[in-house]
């Protein structure tokens, strides 16, 4: 059912319809808007799918469920981006996949992809908090820069080649 006027709201994600009380999408989560404004993020979103880049950059590269999952968040979050790929070997290598940006983005590009790695791996703000205060990351057990291995739980910390 479609509904229409001041009546409704309008998931930005999935585009499902909901009466105007309701906030949240029920299917994503996602809270919801006025049709106005829904329409002005659908064309922001597409002008940072489509637009140009200035001197692009690559931000992040890697297997492409992580590289386009990193290119959703930049989109919505405002910031232009692209992927591109490298052609494979023809020897049965996968192609390498870059996240592009504007140069001048590159910078808010990286601090919202460690935000993304923050809200999604919560856990990994603690380990490297340890890790900056001499501590295990793992266990908490003191440890120097030079340890290989944590003396306590076994956890390498320094890879030596």
């Amino acid at each position: 059912m479609k509904i229409s006027g001041g009546d409704a709201k309008v998931c930005p994600d999935c585009s499902c319809d909901y009466l105007a009380h309701v906030e949240t999408c029920v299917d994503c989560g996602t809270a919801l808007l006025a049709p106005e404004e829904n329409a002005r993020l659908q064309a922001e979103r597409k002008r940072c799918r489509e637009g140009a880049l200035e001197e692009p950059v690559a931000v992040r590269q890697g297997e492409l469920q992580w590289v386009d999952e990193l290119y959703r968040v930049l989109i919505e979050s405002g910031i232009p981006a692209k992927v591109s790929s490298d052609s494979s070997c023809g020897k049965g290598c996968r192609p390498a996949f870059h996240l592009l940006v504007a140069g001048a983005d590159a910078e808010k590009a990286h601090h919202r992809i460690e935000e993304h790695f923050s809200e999604v791996n919560p856990e990994a703000g603690a380990s490297w908090e340890r890790m900056s205060q001499g501590k295990c990351p793992a266990c908490g057990t003191d440890v120097t820069p030079d340890t290989a291995e944590c003396p306590d739980c076994g956890l390498t910390l320094l890879v030596i080649e």
